[in-house]
């Protein structure tokens, strides 16, 4: 305190000059600066005690009380200039985390592009044999609506090279014939022991205009007995047991050549 009493008194001295020179020419200024420097400090405002009578002029304190017969004027001080930037001070410490914030509101779901088809993978193993599946129903008989078809030759004039057949049915052909034969009945007790032997026996249906078999026709069956037997069967039955389908194929497994 001691060295700012001093400096402002040594100003004090050299500003008495100026400022009596002011009040004599007829007037006491109203904006006086004084440069205290950044370092400076304020220990109170500078004011101006000028005598009546005399214009004596004293500097004095703000609390200082000016003579009397004297006024007190206040000397008003303009700002020093800026002094320079300081040196970037120390960083501080690292302050304390603040608390977690509240979770945000979830986002619109987004749908991803479709991804291009891939390669196809390797075949896999052969997988295990599975259980045996539960027995199935019983199928229909393959000899459901079968019947016995016959054609009675009873004029007695059936001899030893005639030709007899029966048809499945009179009108109809959709009708296969899987078995027959003949019945030789004679005309007396004694028919049974004809033995008049048979030639041929197949099935089939005649064509009459040429004597032959027609062609692809199993709906009938076809006997003819022997020739040179020289007796003859007098009456005789053909049998035929046939079937209501034309579904059963002719496989020749065998010809001679």
């Amino acid at each position: 305190m001691r060295f700012a009493r001093d400096r402002w008194t040594t100003r004090r001295m050299a500003l008495a000059v100026t400022v009596a020179g002011v009040v004599v020419a007829g007037g006491v200024t109203s904006a006086m600066a004084v440069d205290r420097g950044p370092e400076a400090t304020k220990i109170g405002d500078l004011f101006l005690c000028i005598s009546n009578s005399t214009h004596l002029t004293t500097q004095v304190w703000s609390f200082t009380v000016c003579p009397n017969g004297s006024s007190k004027y206040v000397l008003p001080q303009a700002s020093g200039t800026t002094g320079a930037t300081g040196a970037q001070g120390v960083p501080g410490a690292q302050g304390v985390p603040g608390a977690q914030g509240s979770t945000g509101a979830a986002g619109a779901a987004g749908t991803g592009a479709v991804g291009a088809t891939g390669s196809q993978g390797p075949v896999g193993d052969a997988g295990a044999t599975g259980l045996q599946g539960p027995t199935g129903d019983k199928g229909a008989s393959g000899m459901l609506n079968a019947f016995y078809a016959t054609a009675y030759y009873n004029a007695g004039d059936t001899n030893s090279g005639a030709i007899a057949t029966v048809a499945c049915d009179a009108t109809g052909t959709g009708f296969t014939a899987i078995a027959g034969g003949v019945q030789v009945l004679g005309l007396d007790a004694t028919a049974n022991s004809r033995n008049t032997p048979v030639s041929s026996s197949f099935p089939g249906r005649m064509d009459w205009t040429t004597n032959a078999p027609k062609a692809d026709r199993l709906d009938g069956w076809i006997v003819q007995f022997g020739g040179a037997a020289g007796q003859n069967p007098e009456k005789v039955k053909v049998w035929a047991l046939c079937l209501p389908t034309t579904d059963i194929p002719v496989h020749q497994t065998f010809v001679q050549n």
